[in-house]
């Protein structure tokens, strides 16, 4: 199976107080995103990065450090779902499925990319969302799932009822999916929502709908797929990556 990585780097990061771009926030001693590069490496035959705000600072860096990564662009910010669609006409021919994640997540472990794609080829699955368990599920986007454990759908916090919002398991924001699934789903999104944004959350409902195979694989260290929205956050991963 080849798998090409999509890496969602376009944003700027409002909340980091800052005009660099979020990516390039240093956390112990080099660039958040350049954690997320040598995860994937191992496991992504190619990594294809989504760059928007300060576009040239990033891939500047990424060029000088990692030379075969390839680059897309995002013209516009309109949300996850417009950065893959950005993406998808420079994904490579010869590429089976595609990892979708976050570059502001440099906790995550090349061991949850290796397991999320040993289950997506075990259990059949047209598209695979990691998933983890919270005490506390905050706001985050709670995993539906079906009686028979596959996923029904994720439900957005504002969107949820009581019931709903009781549910532990919680979205990552890392996906792996077939890449013709991908391809037809992507350009079925709307911006139908009150950002005007396409989310690729919906890509979801529209696999459901679609009678594909949609799983969750669990991941059990919560903590190491947290994104950095803050300085204060930032702060904190950096004190577990001097740790590791």
């Amino acid at each position: 199976m080849n798998i090409e990585a999509i890496i969602l780097a376009a944003g700027r990061g409002t909340r980091m107080k800052s005009d660099l771009p979020k990516v390039m926030h240093n956390v112990a001693g080099k660039p958040m995103i350049a954690w997320i590069i040598e995860a994937l490496t191992p496991v992504c035959d190619v990594l294809n990065v989504v760059t928007g705000h300060g576009r040239g600072i990033v891939e500047e860096y990424i060029g000088k450090n990692f030379p075969d990564v390839k680059f897309s662009f995002q013209a516009v910010q309109n949300g996850t779902g417009g950065a893959v669609r950005a993406a998808i006409p420079n994904v490579s021919g010869n590429i089976d499925s595609v990892l979708i994640c976050a570059g502001d997540t440099p906790l995550v472990k090349t061991e949850t990319f290796e397991g999320a794609k040993k289950f997506f080829v075990e259990s059949g699955s047209d598209l695979v969302i990691v998933s983890t368990i919270l005490d506390d599920a905050g706001s985050y986007g709670r995993i539906e799932r079906t009686e028979n454990g596959d996923v029904a759908g994720i439900v957005e916090f504002l969107d949820a009822d009581e019931k709903q919002r009781g549910i532990r398991e919680i979205n990552s924001g890392i996906y792996l999916v077939n890449k013709r699934f991908l391809i037809e789903a992507i350009y079925k999104l709307k911006d139908n929502n009150a950002k005007r944004e396409y989310y690729l959350t919906d890509i979801v409902k529209i696999a459901v709908n679609m009678h594909k195979k949609v799983t969750a694989y669990v991941e059990k260290d919560s903590f190491s797929i947290s994104g950095i929205n803050d300085q204060e956050q930032l702060k904190e991963v950096e004190k577990v990556l001097l740790n590791r």
